[in-house]
């Protein structure tokens, strides 16, 4: 019976009914760290989801500020190349009459009104408050304002006055100065003075989704302690007051890492001590600092309910069916995975929107698959379909051939070195052949620092801003030549002159050839002026400068210009003292042949010029002792030739021509005939 028993099936398997539940057990636990897992692996890619999207926001936002302040200093800049207001300044300063000041106060007004600035003031170098739109200002620049100043004008450009207090406004005021100029003389400067509260502060509250905690503030280090320049949500001190200082290293505030140099995302605790998740970045071109942030709690703390939920369900339906559970909790993982797919377009529409708005478009490059990932508005600049994707192949396609190994070379120095990127290059959008700019602001970055690199940033078309910087360079060249215009005859004047004669005698000096210069002497104007009056006298000045024009440009090398009141000068480049006399007979002869009525002339009824005429070989003159010839310097040499022998010229009687000779000088009598063979010079 006992060998019988020990052989009993039913006493053999005791061990069945332990070990299935322990199979059972290990079963629900490699499911619970199967989906645990996959919960610290949707938590991680969640939380790079929103750091993404914090990281575009700052981004975009510190891009306003940044355009903000250029397009404040564009208008200071247009300002200073306003000619015709600096000509309307100088007027007035040197005979204040009201219609003079009207003109001046009228620009001023026009750019209160149409620019949005709260004011803007004429002010003198030294910094004296002069006019604004309402009328005369007193007054001085507050200190700020008259240390920029002095830069400003020092420079001859214009400097902008960063966000400060002052007496004169209730308010937060951004300032620009800019210098106004008369031909190279600063005679005054306009002070253009911005109200932040409504322009710049706005900026700041774009985010792309509803956040009860979500801000973003400008703050600026200045010595040991962080300025606050704009409004704090969740405190009410007044902006430019709350001043915070350095705590040091080991301080969890982002505002203060950001003023110890601390860069990009950042987690830590505010001024609220509450838990937050930041993005920190510099304003390009300026000392401001943006910090964008939120909550964590706001940020994370749904999503990792809603994944502790899902757990708890997938545990519990574990312990009645493991295929059911299994089922389940992929339908579960469907619904979140549609949740955040749904929240990020949500982001994703907000971005394109706002991208839509600034005309700025979002990409991220996967070096690894050497892919970019584009929105919508970033495929229609590049002319693509809006599915979202382009090859890194379809990019260098697209590149201009003039500039491709430029920016391949700039793309691939910052890809290495993992630095930022802002360049601007030319494309040839294959879906229409146009040629279009594109502008890229980008970083690079990666998960660790051995993994594949990745870039993200935005792209913007600025094809019609490069078409309105290249018409207002052909503006500027039109200034250009009308500046090196005498305004009252139509020929050149002293500055062109100035240059030419530098152009020709360097010339000549390579060439080995003679430079031959004309002074010319309106007789007795004074008298003519103070007998007729000054209308006639400039009208005699213009009819005597259009017979030397016909009478002496015979070549496009030739030039005739005003050298200052009744003066005027002929540069005969490639010519002789003979010639120079003959051709100077001729302009005798052209104003004689124009009758101008003259009874205060005592050598006759008509009027008359008297000439000087001097010729030079640049290697015939000598240089000082110990020095080298210089062009500009020894070309002075025929200037004091020339108007050695206009003097001598008048003293001989007027209506003259005198050559200067070393030792002497010939007077031709004027007007002689000129020999028929002469005119063909």
């Amino acid at each position: 019976m006992t060998v019988a028993a020990s052989h009993d099936p039913r006493r053999r398997r005791p061990w069945a009914w332990w070990i299935l539940p322990l199979a059972a057990l290990g079963l629900v636990m490699a499911m619970g760290w199967g989906a645990y897992e996959v919960y610290q692996d949707r938590e991680k890619r969640y939380r790079h989801q929103v750091e993404s999207a914090l990281r575009v926001a700052n981004m975009l936002q510190a891009q306003s500020v940044a355009d903000w302040r250029q397009r404040r200093l564009a208008e200071g800049a247009a300002l200073l190349d306003d000619s015709l207001f600096a000509q309307a300044v100088a007027r007035w300063q040197a005979t204040p009459a009201p219609e003079r000041e009207a003109l001046v106060r009228e620009r001023l007004r026009t750019m209160v009104e149409r620019a949005k600035y709260t004011a803007a003031y004429l002010v003198s170098p030294d910094g004296q408050l002069l006019l604004s739109p309402a009328g005369p200002a007193n007054g001085q620049l507050p200190l700020p304002a008259r240390q920029v100043l002095q830069r400003a004008l020092d420079q001859a450009e214009p400097a902008m006055v960063e966000m400060h207090r002052n007496a004169l406004f209730a308010f937060p005021i951004f300032g620009v100065l800019a210098p106004v100029f008369d031909g190279v003389r600063p005679v005054a400067a306009v002070w253009l003075v911005s109200d932040v509260r409504t322009t710049l502060y706005p900026l700041l509250d774009a985010w792309p989704s509803a956040s009860r905690t979500a801000e973003s503030v400008l703050v600026e280090r200045d010595g040991d302690e962080v300025l606050y320049l704009s409004p704090l949500r969740h405190r009410f001190d007044e902006p430019l007051t709350l001043r915070e200082p350095l705590a040091g290293a080991d301080n969890d505030d982002p505002v203060q890492r950001a003023a110890l140099g601390a860069r990009g995302t950042l987690y830590g605790r505010d001024y609220r001590n509450e838990r937050v998740l930041a993005m920190v970045s510099t304003v390009p071109d300026s000392p401001w600092l943006l910090i964008s942030k939120m909550d964590v709690a706001d940020a994370f703390t749904d999503a990792q309910r809603r994944e502790w939920l899902a757990l708890a369900l997938l545990a519990s339906l574990g312990l009645l069916w493991a295929g059911s559970m299994a089922v389940l909790w992929q339908w579960r993982a469907w619904r979140r995975e549609r949740a955040l797919k749904t929240e990020l377009e949500r982001n994703m529409r907000w971005l394109e929107n706002a991208q839509q708005a600034a005309s700025v478009g979002y990409f991220a490059y996967d070096a690894a698959r050497a892919e970019f990932f584009m929105s919508r508005m970033a495929s229609a600049m590049f002319g693509l379909p809006a599915d979202g994707y382009m090859t890194l192949h379809q990019w260098v396609a697209m590149l201009h051939p003039e500039e491709r190994e430029r920016v391949l070379d700039i793309h691939g120095r910052a890809l290495s070195g993992r630095a930022p990127l802002r360049t601007q290059y030319r494309i040839l959008r294959p879906s229409d052949g146009q040629m279009r700019w594109i502008e890229v602001w980008g970083e690079y970055g990666s998960d660790d620092e051995a993994g594949p690199a990745r870039m993200t940033g935005t792209v913007q078309d600025i094809t019609e801003r490069k078409h309105a910087e290249e018409q207002l360079a052909r503006y500027r060249a039109a200034l250009e030549e009308r500046v090196r215009l005498d305004a009252l005859t139509q020929v050149a004047n002293r500055l062109a002159l100035d240059e030419v004669v530098a152009q020709e005698w360097s010339r000549a000096e390579r060439d080995g050839s003679s430079l031959a210069l004309l002074m010319i002497d309106v007789d007795h104007f004074k008298a003519y002026n103070d007998r007729y009056g000054h209308v006639a006298g400039d009208q005699c000045l213009q009819s005597v400068a259009r017979a030397l024009s016909s009478g002496a440009v015979l070549r496009a090398s030739d030039l005739v210009a005003r050298y200052g009141g009744e003066e005027f000068a002929v540069l005969l480049p490639g010519t002789d003292a003979t010639f120079a006399a003959q051709a100077a007979q001729r302009l005798c002869e052209a104003v004689n042949a124009l009758a101008l009525e003259h009874s205060a002339n005592p050598q006759g009824d008509r009027v008359t010029i008297s000439v000087g005429v001097a010729s030079l070989r640049p290697r015939d003159v000598a240089a000082p002792p110990g020095q080298p010839r210089a062009g500009v310097d020894a070309a002075q040499a025929l200037f004091q030739q020339a108007d050695a022998a206009l003097y001598r010229a008048k003293q001989a009687g007027r209506n003259q021509v005198a050559i200067y000779e070393p030792g002497r000088m010939d007077v031709l009598h004027a007007p002689a005939p000129v020999p028929q063979d002469l005119h063909d010079l």
